[in-house]
Order: structure tokens, then C-alpha cells, then sequence
């Protein structure tokens, strides 16, 4: 049964959205090789955590006007990865990603607000095609001519049809909490 729960966690995939939070003034490319998106769900109340091996997207991110911050993230959501090709093929099927249907999540930044590594940011995630509104903190490192860019959010996996048929719709087994978590690190130019 911890199969399927990893597939609640693909609601988390949502959270990669939250990796394009913030870039320099010019678009700048994710750097995915140091990046990662990550998505922990509950099932039976015990902590799963999975990380969504393919993503990309870029960021626009000044530190002097971070109001203007845009971004985009791409997942791929056959890619989440749960340590186990069995509960990986679960969660990239029909009752969870339906990853063949809906291939991508995507999360748009719409927005920042706050100074320093006080930031609230805002946008849209879409999940099998739903698009939601989102605000989470972010906070962001330069150092090493490099922006780092951290944040975690928490979605409800059923607002998305993720595992919402079925058994697995029963929160008691697989909460419905999924707690994304994300960092993204691109050039600071």
C-alpha cells in the first residue's frame, strides 16, 4: 500500500512548480544539475518523501526589484522518484500523475513581495490540468556568482485529482497534505 501513497506525493510535484521563484533581471535557465524539487505526502500518518528528477525553467530576478520576479517551471511528472520503480510506475499512472495524459506540472510566478529574505511569492500551479492559485515564502542566497532560491509550500493533493478515486481518495490512508519543498539555483548575472 506505501506504493500508492507515493503517489499522493506526486501531488507534490506541484511543489516543483515552486523551484522557478526567483532568477536575475534577465531570464535566466535553472541550473538542474544543483537543483531539486521535492514532495513529501503522509500515508498511515509516516512521512514519504520523493524528489522529481526532471524539471526545467527559467527566472527573472533582480535582488534590487524583486516585485518584478517572474518565473516558470516545467516537471515532468513521470519523473517523480519514490526509490522504487514499482511505486514510481503507480504514481505516473492513471489514478495519480496520469502522467501519460498530463506529462508536465507547471508553476508560473506572478509575483513577489516583501524585502530582503522576507518574500512572499505568488502564482499558479496546474496539476492534471487544474490551475491553482498559490503564496508561499521564499527566501534568496547570492553567493559564488550564483542565486539560490528555497522555499516549501503545502498543497492538497485532491485539489488536483491526485489519487482522488478509489481508495486512495480516503485521506485516512493517504493525507491529502503534500508538502512541496525546492531549491533552485541559477546564474546570477
Amino acid at each position: 500500500m506505501i506504493h500508492r501513497s507515493v503517489f499522493s506525493r506526486s501531488a507534490a510535484v506541484a511543489g516543483l512548480v515552486f523551484a522557478g521563484l526567483a532568477a536575475p533581471a534577465l531570464a535566466a535557465p535553472i541550473d538542474t544539475s544543483q537543483s531539486e524539487v521535492k514532495a513529501t505526502f503522509k500515508q498511515f500518518n509516516v512521512p514519504v518523501t520523493g524528489n522529481f528528477k526532471k524539471f526545467a525553467g527559467d527566472v527573472q530576478f533582480n535582488p534590487a526589484k524583486p516585485a518584478e520576479t517572474k518565473a516558470t517551471l516545467s516537471v515532468d511528472t513521470s519523473s517523480y522518484d519514490l526509490g522504487d520503480p514499482e511505486y514510481n510506475k503507480e504514481v505516473a499512472g492513471k489514478d495519480w500523475f496520469d502522467s501519460k495524459n498530463h506529462p508536465k506540472a507547471t508553476f508560473t510566478i506572478t509575483g513577489v513581495t516583501g524585502t530582503g529574505n522576507n518574500l512572499q511569492a505568488t502564482g499558479d500551479l496546474t496539476i492534471r490540468g487544474i490551475k491553482k492559485p498559490l503564496k508561499f515564502p521564499v527566501k534568496i542566497q547570492t553567493a559564488g556568482g550564483k542565486h539560490t532560491l528555497t522555499g516549501k509550500t503545502q498543497v492538497k493533493r485532491l485539489d488536483y485529482k491526485v489519487g482522488a478515486d478509489g481508495e486512495w481518495g480516503d485521506t485516512s490512508l493517504v493525507a491529502d497534505e503534500v508538502v512541496i519543498d525546492f531549491k533552485l539555483v541559477m546564474p546570477a548575472k
